[in-house]
């Protein structure tokens, strides 16, 4: 009676650890990045700030600082004035060449993958990095190569989707799927934690082939 007794008493600490487990593993690793964030942002933009303006050090105020400067940037940007002011930016940075370069690269990726005008026309599934591991990609240009119809597409990297692979896909090769730009933009910035339960394979045309889950 006694060793049943004692055999409950560890089975039971035992769930007892386990159920806190899973509680405080999620609990502790969301505090941490969460933390890690703050700090991260806190320290991008606030010792230059601090340069201007003497801001406390409170945590989270390098989140809030940067908010506000996207979205004060984006109100100067709708304006008369403050689309002339980029225009002039942009020529200054269009005669420096290694800047250019990093500049135009970056901000066209950024109208493509978020902007609903961007020239990203077809999100696909290529095989990359090797056959049988499936790639989200999106199909960037039409091109001939000896002859031969190819895709050229680009395939981001997650969570940042601004950097990647361009990839010369022939199009028999390439799988169609219904899922938009915007879609498959949010799968790659979630690490794949954000997505539909089916995703469907369609042909070139837009007809349904089959359903992947």
């Amino acid at each position: 009676m006694g060793s049943l007794k004692r055999k409950w008493t560890l089975l039971k600490i035992r769930d007892i650890f386990i159920t806190g487990l899973f509680v405080f593993i999620p609990t502790a690793i969301t505090i941490w990045l969460v933390i890690w964030l703050l700090t991260f942002v806190n320290s991008l933009i606030l010792p230059y700030i601090r340069y201007i303006i003497p801001i406390p050090n409170i945590p989270g105020i390098g989140i809030l600082v940067t908010l506000i400067l996207i979205f004060l940037t984006g109100l100067i940007a709708q304006n008369y004035f403050g689309k002339k002011l980029i225009e002039f930016g942009d020529k200054i940075i269009n005669r420096i060449p290694l800047v250019r370069s990093i500049y135009y690269s970056i901000k066209q990726m950024m109208e493509n993958l978020f902007n609903s005008k961007g020239k990203f026309s077809k999100t696909i599934l290529v095989d990359f990095p090797r056959k049988g591991m499936l790639s989200i990609g999106f199909v960037a240009n039409e091109v001939k190569l000896d002859g031969e119809d190819y895709y050229l597409v680009y395939v981001p990297t997650a969570p940042n989707p601004t950097s990647g692979y361009t990839l010369f896909v022939k199009k028999e090769d390439a799988i169609h799927t219904d899922l938009s730009v915007e879609e498959a933009t949010r799968i790659i910035l979630s690490g794949g934690l954000v997505t539909r339960d089916s995703v469907k394979f369609l042909l070139e045309g837009g007809q349904n082939s089959r359903v992947s889950s």
